[in-house]
């Protein structure tokens, strides 16, 4: 019985060395592939600025003077360091939308908010997983986003796909009437929210006479990399058929072809075109509210008309511009971005 247990213990004893040995060993590679690895350093300073669109003015947080903020490009398994600087009137934080920062930048960590005139440095983290990002402000997030504290964050991958042009689009929406005075409730609040009237994709209005131009040529491979930071769905259709190879930054495994997309709140997606002929192709963009929304827009809707027509003041009615072009099932449509193919390779 003695020599049984004592076998026993020395199994274990073995067991547990193994283990000890592995996790060392794990260790070691980690070290040394930080040691390794490219550090990235970024400073991002928030300033008060204005910024018009449509003919309305809004007052928003600009990100080292740009809006949206300036790009973040690194490599998978890239060292990153942050570091947020307050030079504007109000507080805020910063968070990395979609990436893998933990547990070198904490879930607390990323709560710090940052009162003005001072600065934060964020603890490194190694880049990943790769793809489509998004960086913006922690702090009040309903109205922040909306004005304007938003950037993206692209970790490219070790074996990216070849690609002859890329280019990166986020889309947002904006309300003219809460930022103009006429809605009570105020820019970011969540009653204005359904009821933004203004499309942008990256700096740029939608209005339908001005879509952003890409430019190729006949045979190239085009990678977008799309992004919605707004409230509503945004849906994008064109004319030919496109392939998505990234949802919020992961390969799709079975990936289709397709003509048209529907970009959620938060969503992010990469996709490829194939310019195939000469001339010009448009992406026409849309609101696409799903039908239960839709319902009880209208009866929201309704129930204010009704309490405003007994105080006799409309003054403070909610409606909705997006639903009402919806009631029909019609959805407008507005040119986003054209693709003029040209030549050939």
């Amino acid at each position: 019985m003695r020599q049984k247990i004592s076998n026993f213990k020395f199994q274990i004893s073995n067991l547990k060395l193994f283990f000890c040995f592995l996790l060392t060993a794990y260790c070691l590679l980690f070290t040394v592939s930080i040691a390794s690895a490219e550090t990235k350093e970024f400073t991002l300073t928030v300033t008060d600025s204005e910024i018009e669109l449509n003919g309305t003015k809004f007052m928003v947080w600009k990100y080292n003077d740009t809006f949206p903020g300036p790009e973040i490009r690194v490599k998978e398994g890239d060292v990153v360091k942050i570091k947020l600087r307050n030079k504007s009137s109000a507080k805020h934080g910063l968070f990395f939308h979609g990436l893998y920062v933990n547990p070198r930048v904490s879930i607390q960590e990323q709560e710090i908010f940052v009162d003005p005139d001072y600065e934060y440095t964020y603890g490194e983290f190694v880049a990943g997983p790769a793809g489509t990002h998004l960086y913006h402000c922690s702090w009040n997030m309903a109205e922040h986003l909306t004005r304007g504290l938003y950037g993206a964050f692209i970790v490219e991958a070790k074996d990216e796909p070849k690609s002859d042009k890329e280019f990166v689009y986020i889309i947002s929406d904006w309300n003219s009437k809460a930022e103009n005075g006429d809605d009570h409730y105020g820019t970011g609040h969540p009653r204005t929210m359904l009821d933004n009237d203004i499309t942008t994709i990256n700096e740029r209005a939608v209005t339908g006479d001005n879509p952003i131009v890409m430019e190729a040529k006949k045979g190239e491979r085009i990678r977008m990399r799309l992004a919605n930071i707004g409230h509503l769905p945004h849906k994008i259709r064109f004319a030919q058929n496109f392939i998505i190879t990234h949802e919020d930054g992961y390969p799709i495994s079975q990936p289709k072809a397709q003509d048209s997309l529907t970009i959620y709140p938060g969503k992010r997606y990469d996709i490829v075109i194939t310019a195939k002929k000469s001339g010009k192709e448009v992406f026409y963009h849309s609101i696409d509210m799903p039908p239960g929304v839709k319902e009880k827009l209208t009866a929201s809707e309704d129930s204010q008309k009704a309490s405003a027509a007994h105080t006799h003041d409309d003054s403070h009615g909610h409606s909705n511009n997006i639903h009402k072009e919806n009631k029909t099932g019609v959805i407008k449509e507005a040119p986003i971005i054209v693709l003029d193919v040209r030549g050939g390779q």
